[in-house]
């Protein structure tokens, strides 16, 4: 398989795709606002013992970021001289999502300090990604002309297109996330290859959707109508088949016989959408100032000479202008003390505009 790592650094936060055979296939992102807040896979904790829980066999650990982490015991049970209170060493094996802290796991190293507290940061995100694919090639976004605004904007609408024909609608849910297969009216009158064909392509895209969007939990698939057990169970292989290059486990249960495929996969982390929306399932604040920011840094690069205002809505100005990260030096070192920022009122909640001035 030909993979590939695709970088783009900004001020304010780097992102990066997982590109398998000229597909995006995963979106990640590293937010400046995030370091010294949150916990990031792989890094080592001297963390605080907050609760022992003996009917889940596990603890909760105190690490100095957010939500306290979740320290599963196993078979082997709690280790000992493990109680509240204590200091122990762990190392994060999945990071926070939705409600819920980081998952870790018990460290064997020597550790001091004032718990709690970082020992070991881990690395930035294209060495983390690198670290999990290491037959993967680095490249910058921008030289190899991969959009990942456009990957992420397929990531984050409801409705997306099949190869061959009919659509994927895709609602997430707080119970599950619910897939439906739309043949735009193509198989009212068609025949039976028509049907399954749509169903065979839709698998694919699936599969790459769900991993693109980082989807975790419960996914129900709403095929469209087969008769024939042989077409039913082909759908079902081809789905496992697009899978098989997923890193996350994913369970597959049998079509139901409503048409339903029910799939299970792991939470690995936050979903795209996590990352990128608040709790009203809008755009975040921070995701519109950033937006604003590459707005800027862009028009810089295209117009060196020239003074720049970003003129933006209330919601963008106040975050940029709250100390959340310091864009303003960042930015002066890639493209000079050439802008300034304008709060607009008035506008649209992601109203952002550059506008170069005398």
């Amino acid at each position: 398989m030909n993979r590939q790592i695709a970088v783009e650094e900004w001020v304010g936060e780097t992102r990066a795709a997982v590109i398998e055979n000229g597909q995006i296939v995963e979106l990640h992102f590293d937010r400046w606002s995030e370091q010294g807040r949150r916990a990031f896979s792989g890094e080592l904790y001297l963390g605080r013992v907050r609760k022992v829980d003996g009917a889940l066999n596990a603890a909760f650990v105190d690490l100095g970021r957010g939500e306290p982490g979740f320290l599963p015991f196993g078979k082997a049970g709690r280790p000992a001289g493990l109680h509240e209170g204590a200091a122990i060493a762990v190392r994060v094996a999945r990071e926070a999502f939705s409600e819920k802290g980081p998952t870790l796991a018990l460290a064997d190293v020597e550790a001091s300090g004032e718990a709690p507290c970082l020992l070991e940061a881990d690395a930035n995100l294209a060495e983390r990604l690198l670290r999990r694919f290491p037959e993967a090639d680095a490249i910058w976004a921008d030289e190899a002309g991969v959009d990942i605004s456009a990957a992420i904007e397929s990531a984050t609408t409801i409705r997306v297109p099949v190869p061959g024909g009919g659509a994927l609608v895709i609602e997430p849910t707080s119970a599950l996330t619910a897939i439906d297969i739309d043949s735009a009216g193509r198989t009212a009158n068609a025949g039976r290859k028509l049907a399954l064909d749509l169903n065979l392509a839709a698998m694919a895209e699936i599969a790459r959707q769900v991993r693109l969007r980082g989807i975790g939990g419960n996914v129900v698939i709403d095929c469209l109508h087969l008769r024939a057990q042989p077409d039913r169970k082909a759908v079902e292989v081809a789905l496992k088949r697009a899978l098989k290059h997923d890193a996350a486990r994913v369970d597959v249960l049998p079509m139901s016989h409503f048409g339903l495929i029910e799939l299970v996969r792991q939470r690995t982390g936050r979903s795209v959408t996590e990352v990128l929306n608040s709790e009203n399932g809008c755009e975040s604040d921070e995701t519109l100032a950033l937006k604003a920011l590459r707005m800027l840094e862009a028009e810089a690069q295209s117009n060196r000479a020239a003074r720049l205002v970003l003129r933006a809505s209330p919601p963008i100005a106040d975050w940029l202008e709250a100390g959340n990260i310091d864009w303003r030096a960042a930015l002066a070192d890639r493209i000079g003390p050439r802008f300034s920022l304008e709060s607009r009122q008035d506008v649209a909640r992601d109203y952002a505009e550059v506008v170069a001035v005398k």
